[in-house]
């Protein structure tokens, strides 16, 4: 019998509920170590990006949106799911001029992370969009109530510090750019 890696395998797996932008899994995995079998909830969904807006002056475009979950308004960057046959730079694209207004020269990979392989099976894209300008209204969804807020680049590290920007995935995405600009390439 084949078993994936570090020994376990699925023999089971369920549609438990669906939503708008997740499906809730039940699957049950067996371990070819001790035999035990585990009941696992996966959320399965469409991968996603986030962008880090430059303009030419070193400006960060930022937004602050209302987030459901902590039930507060979050200093974020732009992101979304990537729509289904869309790369994601080009959802990196979309997402940035959807939620901000703002176009840009070009976007960068900054490469991809698991948000959370615990539970979560998709990947985060990361990009940084330079080149960054106003080009019209924004195009929000029911559901986006966006404010955009243009900051210094130099002011993103006091942000992260002090708590202003806090949601993880921005975090990393900023991280990563940090990165790129080391030297450091993405796969």
């Amino acid at each position: 019998m084949s078993h994936g890696s570090h020994g376990w395998k699925r023999i089971s797996s369920a549609l438990e509920r669906e939503h708008v932008v997740f499906n809730m899994l039940r699957e049950e995995f067996v371990s070819a170590r001790t035999g035990a079998v585990i009941d696992a909830k996966i959320i399965d969904s469409a991968d996603w990006v986030n962008v880090i807006p430059l303009t030419h002056d070193g400006q960060v475009v930022l937004i602050h949106q209302y987030r459901f979950g902590p039930q507060r308004v979050v200093v974020e960057i732009p992101g979304g799911l990537i729509d289904p046959g869309e790369q994601p730079a080009e959802a990196a694209r979309r997402e940035l001029r959807e939620e901000t207004g703002y176009a840009c020269e070009r976007v960068v990979s900054l490469g991809s992370v698991a948000p959370n392989p615990a539970f979560i099976r998709n990947r985060l894209h990361c990009f940084v969009a330079e080149g960054c300008v106003l080009e019209g209204e924004q195009e929000q969804d029911p559901g986006e109530d966006i404010r955009v807020e243009l900051v210094p680049f130099s002011r993103i590290d006091s942000m992260i510090a002090d708590g202003a920007l806090d949601h993880a995935l921005v975090q990393v995405a900023f991280q990563r750019l940090a990165l790129l600009r080391a030297g450091h390439t993405f796969g």
